[in-house]
Order: C-alpha cells, then structure tokens, then sequence
C-alpha cells in the first residue's frame, strides 16, 4: 500500500478474501477466482491470501486470532463490497486498445478500479464529482461538435453490419445498409462510421431493494462529429437511436446517467 496515495493491488484471491471480512459475497468487475477448485486447494489459497496481505500491511494478525484491516483498505474494499453505485466505462480510441474502469461510490467515499496483469487496483476519489470528471476525462469529451442535425433509429444488427462494413468496403457498404434512412441522417452516420475516432459507453448500476437498476449510454465519435448512442427494445428486438451531440450535451447526458443512480444528485453545471 502506498501511504502518500489512496491506492491499494489485490489479487482476485485477496480482494475476494477481504470482502468475506466484510461480509460481502460478491465485487462487481471480479470474476470468480475459485471456479472448478477442490475444497483443500480453495482453503489453501485463503493461507496465502492472508499471509500475503499481512506482509503488505494490509491487515495484522493478532496474537489472540483476531484479524485487524487497515483502515485505508477497509475504506477501499468496503466502497467496492457495498456500493451505493456503480459504473462501467469503456473507451476504444480507434487503432489503439480498449480501456475500461469501474467506479464505485458511497456517500463518503468513490474508488476507482482497474485491473491489470490479474490484480486489481482501487484508488480513492473524493466523491461523484471527482468521479464525473474522470469519466469525462476518460471518454475524451471536449470540444467536440455534433455529427449532422437529424437523429437516426435503426436496429442494433444494422448498426454493427454497418460498422464491419465501413471496416471492409468503405462508404459505399454503409449507406447501402442504412439505404432505408432519411438521407440526410444515413449520410451523416455513415461518414462517423468510415472515418471514426472513438467509441464509448458508460453504464449506471445500483442495487435496489429486490433488483438492480441499470442504465446506460454510448458515445460515437467521427471525423464529423459526435453521437450519443440510446438502446431500445421494440416488438421484441435491439434498437438504437443514434442523436447528434455535441461536448456540451454529452456532459450533461453524462450527469443526467449517473444522477439516476447516485444517493445524492451532481449539480447542473
């Protein structure tokens, strides 16, 4: 643990370990270490799991037993066991990797996860305000401009279909997937899609009294301009309606995602 930043690494095995401490079952973002392991092997790893965090400070054992956490990690791990909410971002600048983050918050703390090289590492942000602009900071939202005037709706396979094609043979394979769009829109849509930039997606997760609340959004970014991305289901199939956007609106799209699940509401910019 660093003392002069809020940061601890964790193994799935230890971050798995210290949430049991807190009486939490499941971290969102973590995938089950222990799948397929014999009861002798999981128990095995529990020893090294702690003997390796008492090495590193993250707990003491006691001499009558008792295991104490530190309380950054406390904090920490606590924030990720038992969110008040949660998000998923993924950002994919084009010709480079994907990236992706986790964010939890609670009314006194946010962490930020990422993971890497199969450890997990939190770091603490102040709260949902620090939390938005790192989003924003992430999907690079800046000064961009909206891609054309008109909204376009079409269903999600088209929209991939076109997006491969764009890949393979250029505007020409667009526009004829998106041929039944109003033109001006298809045009648009099919310039972002041959000359793109970015995508990304965000998606808001709190769990309710009986179920989870989830919502979400995503971002496409052109040589033209910028989309927000806004999936629908209707008559039993994936729609998505593509609308004109630009930095200013994206922003505020951002806030409105995140205040459907925040405990307390970021204020209007």
């Amino acid at each position: 643990m660093n003392n002069e930043s809020p940061t601890i690494t964790c193994s799935a095995t230890e971050a798995t370990w210290l949430a049991s401490l807190l009486g939490a079952n499941v971290l969102l973002g973590l995938h089950d270490p222990f799948v397929g392991w014999l009861t002798e092997e999981i128990e095995t790893a529990w020893v090294d799991a702690r003997q390796s965090l008492a090495a590193r400070n993250y707990i003491a054992l006691e001499a009558n037993g008792q295991i104490t956490l530190d309380t950054t990690v406390a904090a920490l791990i606590g924030t990720w066991a038992k969110p008040d909410a949660s998000f998923i971002l993924t950002f994919t600048p084009i010709g480079k990797p994907t990236e992706s983050r986790y964010f939890h918050l609670t009314r006194y703390l946010a962490v930020e996860q990422t993971i890497a090289a199969e450890r997990y590492q939190l770091t603490a942000l102040a709260d949902a305000r620090a939390v938005y602009q790192r989003i924003l900071d992430l999907l690079q939202v800046e000064n961009q401009v909206a891609a054309g005037a008109a909204n376009i709706t079409l269903l999600q396979a088209q929209l991939m279909n076109a997006r491969a094609s764009a890949e393979q043979t250029g505007a020409e394979g667009v526009l004829n997937i998106l041929r039944e769009a109003p033109s001006d829109a298809r045009d648009a849509l099919a310039q972002t899609l041959t000359q793109p930039r970015a995508n990304g997606a965000l998606v808001a997760l709190a769990q309710r009294a009986t179920a989870w609340e989830v919502a979400g959004l995503g971002l496409l970014e052109g040589a033209n301009g910028l989309w927000r991305l806004r999936a629908c289901k209707r008559d039993d199939e994936n729609w998505v309606e593509a609308i004109p956007c630009d930095a200013t609106q994206a922003r505020e799209q951002v806030r409105v995602l995140m205040n459907r699940v925040l405990p307390e509401p970021l204020p209007a910019e």
